[in-house]
């Protein structure tokens, strides 16, 4: 091969290119399953809530898992400029994790899709980059400026609003006098205010990239998918505003208080949550099996 590379003929090196990648699919994978694990452990000691590193491990399980799945069905068939470009990503990838301090670094959130698909131009060049869509659109999912993103959406839809709107509701309904004034709730147990960090977007995300994890993984048709992305933001939505109307019954009692807004008992209204979007999505699903049968 070399001495055809001297002569100025390259028609060999693709070919062997093409050979050596084969061999060294797992080697590829233990690449990306190490870049992951790196990314995972920044995010585990940067992430402001455990939810972000709890989403992004499943994230990234679900991606691998779908990677391993397809294996027999992937084509390893790479050039030379996808290889170049896929090893200067990886680079680009570990020497930005080695130098990142904060989490929202806009380009610290590149890291998860640049080292996806660095990998896939490495092993399938880049006719075969679509064969990796799956998991590339799960590591898009991981570089969304969230800031940037709930910022956007509260400018068009107040949804801070809506939520103390909702917990207002579900107090009074249950027997308790309030009074809600814009995004505060005043009670005879306290006064609440629907901050942003309140209002509901994080959970609703959270949600809607289990639900994508849910049909990537799973067989589902198109009505079903119309049934569980509305159902994830509606449950998301609920259940926060719930937690809401709770917050505002413990207001006055300090220690109740952080722990079910800051501390551990948020993120029992994350399983909460999870847990019934899950058992929908399940039944959905089930129930299509069940009409074919």
């Amino acid at each position: 091969m070399f001495n055809d590379i001297l002569r100025g003929d390259f028609t060999s090196l693709q070919v062997e290119l093409q050979q050596a990648v084969k061999k060294l699919d797992f080697w590829l994978l233990s690449a990306w399953v190490s870049i992951i694990a790196i990314n995972i452990t920044l995010m585990a000691r940067l992430a402001e809530s455990v939810d972000e590193t709890a989403i992004q491990l499943l994230t990234w399980a679900v991606a691998i898992l779908l990677v391993i799945r397809d294996r027999s069905k992937l084509k390893f068939e790479t050039t030379p400029s996808a290889i170049a470009v896929g090893t200067l990503l990886i680079i680009w990838v570990l020497t930005k994790s080695l130098l990142t301090r904060r989490v929202y670094d806009i380009l610290f959130i590149l890291i998860p899709v640049m080292a996806t698909i660095g990998i896939a131009l490495i092993a399938s060049g880049w006719k075969g980059l679509r064969q990796y869509w799956q998991p590339i659109l799960l590591a898009a999912t991981l570089g969304i400026p969230t800031s940037f993103l709930f910022a956007a959406i509260e400018r068009i839809i107040p949804v801070n609003v809506f939520t103390a709107q909702f917990a207002n509701s579900a107090l009074w309904y249950g027997g308790i006098k309030v009074v809600q004034e814009g995004i505060s709730i005043v009670s005879q147990y306290g006064a609440v205010e629907v901050a942003r960090g309140c209002a509901g977007l994080p959970p609703i995300l959270m949600l809607l990239r289990i639900t994508l994890m849910f049909v990537l993984v799973f067989p589902t048709e198109r009505w079903q998918m119309w049934i569980m992305f509305p159902s994830a933001i509606a449950i998301a939505f609920v259940v926060n505003s719930l937690r809401v109307a709770l917050l505002v019954l413990i207001s006055r009692q300090d220690d109740l208080f952080k722990y079910w807004h800051s501390g551990d008992g948020s993120q029992i209204f994350s399983v909460i949550a999870v847990s019934i979007l899950l058992a929908l999505c399940n039944w959905v699903t089930r129930e299509q099996e069940y009409e074919e049968e």
